[in-house]
């Protein structure tokens, strides 16, 4: 049992107390903050290892090696005689114009399996390499059959050298 002052006439009131008994004000009783626990050695000993963890974590993470970015500044026609630099251009607006043509030739729905930041494809060829046509390949798509089951299927598609329009698309069950 503890002694509280009354919020009301100040006189001293036991916690226990439903009311102060002078003036009959009913006791509010505050509680008291938490109270930090002793910490054991062993607790002591691995909040260290932790902390000297992750700075060792953060300190090594500087010394890796810079990846190179797919070289943007080579010019149009110089892509045109290297395979690497015009699909990694084009990769992207692939995805973006490509996919609805793929859609389209699914009987019932499609369901997309590449992720948030995933290009929908993962490889790419010369359809001709005059022109500057590309086909992209890709498996990151299932289409439904009619029992509802979906199935894995890789698909082209061949884009044109402007990067924007389609020629032609093909889809074949299985994976890459």
């Amino acid at each position: 049992m503890a002694l509280i002052k009354c919020h009301e006439c100040g006189n001293d009131v036991s916690t226990e107390a439903a009311s102060c008994p002078k003036c009959g004000a009913k006791v509010r009783v505050v509680s008291s903050p938490i109270q930090p626990k002793n910490l054991t050695p062993w607790q002591i000993i691995f909040g260290l290892f932790f902390g000297v963890a992750v700075i060792w974590w953060l300190a090594s993470g500087n010394d890796k090696t810079e990846t190179k970015a797919p070289d943007s500044t080579k010019s149009d026609a110089e892509c045109l005689n290297d395979l690497q630099c015009a699909g990694d251009k084009g990769i992207v607006a692939a995805g973006v114009y490509c996919k609805s043509f793929i859609e389209k030739l699914a009987s019932h729905s499609v369901r997309w399996t590449d992720g948030t930041f995933e290009t929908k494809f993962s490889q790419f060829r010369w359809l001709d390499q005059a022109s500057g046509k590309i086909t992209y390949i890709g498996d990151k798509a299932e289409f439904q059959n009619g029992f509802g089951a979906f199935t894995p299927v890789t698909y082209e598609c061949d884009l044109d050298s402007d990067g924007k329009t389609v020629l032609d698309v093909r889809v074949n069950e299985g994976r890459l």
